[in-house]
C-alpha cells in the first residue's frame, strides 16, 4: 500500500486487536469478506489501512459478533472489546499505566494524542461541563460513532473517575459530539 499524504489511515495497532478478538469466532463467509479487504489471515498485517477499509471491517465483524441489536450497539460492543484486547499488548498497557499516572481529567484532555496512536486523522475537543460531566468532540468517526463510544467506555472500571455513561449527543457530517458523565 502506498498511501498519499492526505490519506486517512488507521494503524495496525488498531486493527490487530480487532482481528484477535474476532477471527476465531467468525464464519468462513465473513472471513472471506475480510480477506477481500486484505484483513486477517492469510494476509500479513499492514502498517496502516485506509479508513474506509477499517470502517467496513468494523461493520462486518460487529454484525456477526453482536447480531440482533442495532448497528450502533454492535459497534459499541466491538469498540469496548477491542480496547480490552488492546490493553493486553505492550502499547495498551503503557497507555493505561500513563492514564493512571496522569489521572482521569488529564487523560481525557489528552485524548487526541492517544487516539492518534491508532489513526492519523483524529482530532478532539474536550469540554468540562461540571465536576462529573464532559463533552468530547471527534472530527471524524468513520461512520462508526458507536465504535468510538465503546472505545471511550472501556476506561470505566479501569480508571478511577472515568465517565461510565458515554452517549452520542450530536452528529455533524463525519464529526460526532459525545456526552460523558460519571454516575455517583
Amino acid at each position: 500500500m502506498a498511501p498519499g499524504s492526505n490519506s486517512k489511515l488507521i494503524f495496525s495497532s488498531s486493527v490487530e486487536p480487532l482481528i484477535k478478538i474476532s477471527w476465531e469466532k467468525l464464519k468462513p463467509e465473513t472471513k472471506q469478506q475480510l480477506n477481500a479487504l486484505r484483513i486477517g489471515p492469510p494476509h500479513k498485517t499492514e502498517p496502516a489501512y485506509p479508513e474506509e477499509v477499517w470502517a467496513r471491517a468494523v461493520k462486518i465483524i460487529g454484525g456477526e459478533l453482536f447480531p440482533g441489536v442495532a448497528a450502533e450497539e454492535q459497534h459499541r460492543s466491538l469498540g469496548r472489546a477491542t480496547v480490552e484486547q488492546f490493553t493486553e499488548g505492550v502499547l495498551g498497557k503503557a497507555m493505561f499505566s500513563a492514564a493512571r499516572l496522569f489521572g482521569t481529567r488529564r487523560t481525557l484532555e489528552r485524548l487526541s494524542h492517544n487516539l492518534r496512536s491508532g489513526a492519523n486523522f483524529i482530532e478532539t475537543r474536550f469540554t468540562v461541563l461540571g465536576p462529573d460531566s464532559y463533552e468530547l468532540w471527534l472530527n471524524d468517526v468513520s461512520d462508526v460513532p458507536g465504535f468510538y463510544a465503546g472505545l471511550l467506555s472501556a476506561g470505566s472500571g479501569k480508571l478511577d473517575g472515568w465517565p461510565d455513561r458515554i452517549e452520542i449527543k450530536q452528529r455533524d457530517g463525519v464529526a460526532c459530539l459525545y456526552a460523558m458523565n460519571v454516575a455517583r
